[in-house]
């Protein structure tokens, strides 16, 4: 298991150091283009969740709520794995460490910073998706990973048939 923490401690810090310099190097800039018109780094502060998603909220509500949630999501989520390891296949392991790694860079974020650091910006030409982060790949990553683990158990389950 110590690995798997290790993994958390490292992906978490990566997404942390990513989001400081972006707000060093991207300050004041407008964006550096990565990969013409699709992706673009950018600098922007999302006081919300997904989509920026309950940004119009009060300081006083928004930052309190989102940091409380996410706390005890991750708290629940640490919990319910814990409680699960030795059943969890390898895939739904590491599926549960990016999550969790996602979960914590943005929960920092929220809780130390009061909002959420993004820069990847997708789009296509003039027409623009999303703009996202390493800890927003991260909990997309594990959910893939989880969903690929439910399609391996049910292959197993019915071999076992």
């Amino acid at each position: 298991m110590r690995i798997y923490i290790f993994a958390i401690v490292i992906m978490a810090g990566l997404d942390q150091l990513i989001k400081y310099l972006v707000r060093f190097y991207l300050t004041g800039q407008s964006y550096i283009e990565i990969i013409p018109n699709l992706i673009h780094l950018t600098y922007q502060e999302n006081k919300g969740i997904s989509f920026s998603f309950l940004a119009d909220l009060p300081t006083m509500l928004r930052v309190p709520l989102l940091s409380g949630v996410s706390a005890i999501v991750i708290v629940g989520l640490s919990f319910y794995i814990y409680k699960k390891w030795e059943t969890l296949l390898q895939w739904e392991k590491w599926g549960f460490v990016f999550i969790l790694s996602g979960a914590l860079g943005n929960f920092w974020d929220r809780a130390v910073r009061q909002q959420v650091t993004d820069y990847m910006y997708f789009h296509y030409y003039d027409t623009g998706f999303f703009v996202n982060n390493l800890a927003d790949d991260l909990i997309s990553i594990g959910f893939v990973l989880i969903v690929i683990s439910g399609f391996l158990k049910k292959e197993v389950n019915a071999a076992k048939q």
